[in-house]
């Protein structure tokens, strides 16, 4: 009996060294854990991985550059790589608009210049060559401005193909006179120009919200005095507009396009323009583009209950198993906080927080067929309330210690199967609490890896692999 014992005790011994060696921790880096922002990781082979985030801060300790860090298979920082952004004097001033990965190799950020003392503005694409470990900026244009408050604004969005990338830029107009737009289309793959084209809408109206499409189109979301201030539609390609109505006296908000075989179709929650309004978040609808035509409109619950919600963010969003499936995430106020540009005062700021995540699936016709709440704890605006990794049909959930990292059962999606515990009290103190960033976390097939980053109070973050993984 005591040698049967001892030998499952080894044995024991030997399987807990085992599953220890299948973790391998990286060494903590620095990382400005205030100031840096829009964390991603991208780029990524079976030798290296980069992390890339933007610093966009003006002022007397103004700060505005790209930064890249690169990292091998052990999680080891290699080297970092930084590129500010164009115009560096005091007097200008600068805005993020938004970053992509560009093919296999590159990967490019988006920056609006504003200069009061020159009354210029200018967009520029800051591109970071992994290959030879360089930026390159370029101009896309400038244009003069009367003044900050009258200068216009652009947007940038991607398509949710990733197939194209698109720039709209607003020039500043009063209510009487006509809104006036450049569109540009990019290849989201290269970023040679695709198409470009200048538009211009009626006095008298506004767009709310500019969506491109998996066909390279923009859908402007407007609202026209005309018709009762209610949205309508305004479809914009390289041969001109083509205007829809949505057959109903709506508001949308901020719509997604999606493709359900060669068609374009648009998501959005709304809300009654007239009558009574029980919130933003009451109805989900699908609009067939093609058609002109709603093809349902769901009464949804749960979202306006969520106190002080801003917005509704899909996380995810796929069209498998007949079904169309997304994953929503809320953001909602959750109280103040002193504001950090004026210490000492009674000036306060908001706080935001993501939680209350579900998943909800329509039928291929738009039809509502259920909601699925992902119990998942509030987070702060850094970290999403949870992560999302989609591998052969399958999803899986990136929740932390919180949570685990776990796959959701299929066909249904509402009970789950535990992958990894991530560890929140490591045996190793260099390790030991911090905060794992739900939405940075990857998947290499080729080696059975799974990537999670950690950050920690202490202005640190570290990269853990576990080894063995299959999904």
């Amino acid at each position: 009996m005591n040698i049967k014992f001892l030998t499952i005790f080894a044995l024991l011994i030997f399987s807990n060294l085992i599953a220890q060696n299948k973790v391998d921790w990286g060494t903590k880096f620095d990382v400005d854990t205030k100031n840096e922002q829009d964390m991603q990781l991208v780029m990524k082979d079976n030798y290296n991985y980069y992390l890339a985030s933007v610093v966009n801060h003006d002022g007397m300790l103004a700060q505005n550059q790209v930064i890249i860090r690169k990292f091998d298979q052990r999680n080891q920082l290699v080297n970092t790589f930084s590129q500010n952004f164009p115009l560096t004097d005091m007097f200008t001033l600068h805005f993020y608009k938004g970053s992509f990965q560009v093919g296999d190799n590159k990967f490019v950020v988006f920056t609006h210049s504003y200069s009061n003392k020159t009354k210029k503005a200018q967009l520029d694409k800051i591109v970071f060559d992994k290959t030879s470990g360089t930026f390159t900026t370029t101009t896309i244009f400038d244009y003069p401005i009367l003044s900050l408050s009258k200068s216009g604004d652009i947007f940038i969005m991607r398509s949710e193909n990733n197939k194209y990338i698109g720039i709209v830029f607003q020039k500043y107009s009063s209510k009487k006179e006509p809104e006036e737009s450049d569109c540009l289309v990019l290849d989201g793959t290269t970023l040679n120009e695709v198409w470009k084209k200048t538009i211009s809408f009626p006095a008298e109206s506004n767009t709310n919200e500019r969506v491109l499409t998996n066909s390279g189109k923009f859908a402007f979301v407007r609202t026209v005095k005309e018709v009762g201030s209610n949205n309508v539609l305004s479809m914009v390609d390289a041969i001109g507009i083509e205007n829809k109505d949505f057959g109903a006296v709506i508001k949308l908000q901020k719509p997604i396009a999606i493709s359900i075989g060669n068609q374009d179709y648009l998501i959005a929650f709304n809300y009654p323009a007239k009558g009574i309004r029980r919130g933003d978040y009451g109805y989900l609808m699908l609009y067939d583009i093609q058609l002109s035509k709603i093809l349902q409109n769901n009464d949804i619950e749960g979202f306006n209950s969520i106190k002080d919600i801003s917005e509704v963010v899909f996380r995810n969003i796929t069209i498998q198993n007949n079904e169309i499936q997304l994953f929503a995430d809320c953001k909602y106020r959750s109280g103040t906080m002193p504001d950090p540009a004026f210490p000492n005062t009674s000036f306060t700021v908001p706080v935001y927080r993501f939680g209350h995540s579900s998943i909800i699936i329509l039928g291929m016709d738009g039809k509502f067929k259920k909601k699925i709440d992902l119990v998942t704890s509030e987070t702060n605006v850094y970290n999403d309330s949870f992560g999302i990794l989609k591998n052969r049909g399958d999803y899986f959930i990136n929740l932390g210690y919180k949570g685990s990292f776990f796959k959701l059962n299929t066909p249904n999606l509402d009970t789950r199967e535990t992958k990894i515990s991530l560890d929140y009290n490591s045996e190793f103190r260099d390790y030991q609490y911090g905060e794992y960033i739900n939405q940075l976390f990857s998947y290499f097939p080729d080696r059975n890896t799974m990537l999670f980053a950690k950050r920690f109070p202490d202005n640190k973050m570290i990269f853990v692999s576990y080894n063995e993984i299959k999904l």
